[in-house]
């Protein structure tokens, strides 16, 4: 009698899970079509309708899975960072594109319901052959671990599928690696990620490794750091997995140009500092020589006027600081910042000079001034 209630029971709690999947699915699919015109109107209906972090992320990849048709004519050659809002903003009032949207899109609207995610990028194998496009699919954090979606798989698998296919969600990182390999073996979400060599020829598991990969501790440092130093993270972790296929090379060029467009950037900032520095530093003198040339008038004291040089002289080695880290950049376009180091040199004689001058003529007795 006993065990005849403990599978009654075990079977009213798969059943009750069914129900609340299905109950998820139906409300979902049923959003207004005016409330989902941006991934914010989306994760806000989402949000206020499904109580569980759980709920939103089904409901999250059914909407995506049955709103959004898979569309070859959506391809992106090469998408930067600066241009992923793209990916999401197009393909939403297409409704169409391909795994770089689907992916963009899924992720987008979790973060907005709060949820930790981020599309995972690499490549596919079906069967023995390892397939020549790039593809991307997600992680999102839920349940107190990182899992792995691909919509665009789902999609695919049937023209606006209703019911939706959910085959690749919350897929086993041990089953989705025999198909889907990211160029970050961090995402592999597995304590002995495969090599690339591994993947590609064939193999489904490491089983030669000693050692362990924490990817737990690994993507919470990633989620903290800034693009530059996430980017010199992957590209040193897709250094140490393997050899590298075409794939493989195409992905490191563009975390290459990646890292420097921020390298620029970071040099076009400071750049600009300097010659902030040098304008602000050339303004303020200016002010002093026509203080000097009005004979001293209306009388300052002198601790006002000495001031004055000491903030000069603080602008310019603000300059200067700003050209010697400009100096140790690795961008690959070098900033000529010569004049503007030869003109601070210039300025800072001249201001000692004047210094040196205003000291004299305050030591004088017929120049104190009060």
């Amino acid at each position: 009698m006993l065990l005849f209630l403990l599978v009654v029971l075990s079977c009213r709690g798969f059943g009750q899970e069914n129900s609340d999947d299905a109950a998820t699915d139906r409300q979902v699919l049923a959003i207004p079509a005016s409330q989902t015109n941006s991934t914010s109107e989306i994760a806000a209906y989402i949000t206020s309708h499904f109580d569980t972090d759980s709920k939103r992320v089904r409901a999250i990849y059914v909407w995506v899975v049955a709103n959004i048709q898979y569309s070859t004519d959506s391809v992106h050659r090469i998408i930067l960072d600066a241009d992923r809002d793209q990916l999401v903003t197009v393909a939403l009032r297409r409704r169409r594109g391909v795994c770089e949207n689907f992916a963009a899109i899924f992720v987008d609207i979790c973060q907005k319901c709060g949820l930790r995610a981020y599309v995972i990028e690499g490549y596919t194998r079906q069967g023995s052959n390892v397939d020549r496009a790039a593809h991307a699919w997600c992680t999102v954090y839920t349940g107190h671990r990182w899992r792995l979606y691909d919509p665009t798989w789902d999609a695919s698998a049937a023209a606006r599928p209703i019911p939706v296919p959910m085959s690749f969600f919350q897929a086993d990182p041990s089953e989705l690696i025999q198909t889907h390999m990211p160029f970050d073996p961090m995402f592999q979400l597995l304590d002995h990620p495969l090599t690339f060599k591994e993947f590609n020829d064939g193999g489904s598991h490491s089983g030669t490794r000693a050692s362990l990969f924490d990817f737990d501790d690994s993507l919470e440092v990633y989620g903290q750091q800034r693009p530059l130093s996430r980017y010199l993270g992957i590209m040193s972790r897709m250094t140490h997995n393997g050899p590298a296929n075409s794939l493989i090379t195409t992905r490191l060029t563009q975390l290459k140009l990646e890292i420097e467009i921020i390298h620029q950037d970071s040099d076009s900032v400071l750049y600009n500092r300097a010659v902030g520095d040098y304008n602000e530093a050339v303004r303020q003198f200016n002010d002093f020589l026509a203080y000097r040339n009005n004979q001293f008038t209306p009388p300052k004291p002198p601790a006002e006027v000495l001031s004055a040089f000491t903030k000069i002289e603080e602008l310019l080695a603000d300059g200067r600081s700003q050209l010697r880290e400009l100096g140790l950049s690795t961008s690959t376009l070098v900033t000529d910042f010569g004049d503007i180091e030869h003109a601070i040199n210039v300025l800072g004689s001249h201001v000692k000079e004047q210094e040196a001058f205003f000291k004299n003529y305050q030591a004088t007795s017929a120049g104190k001034l009060p």
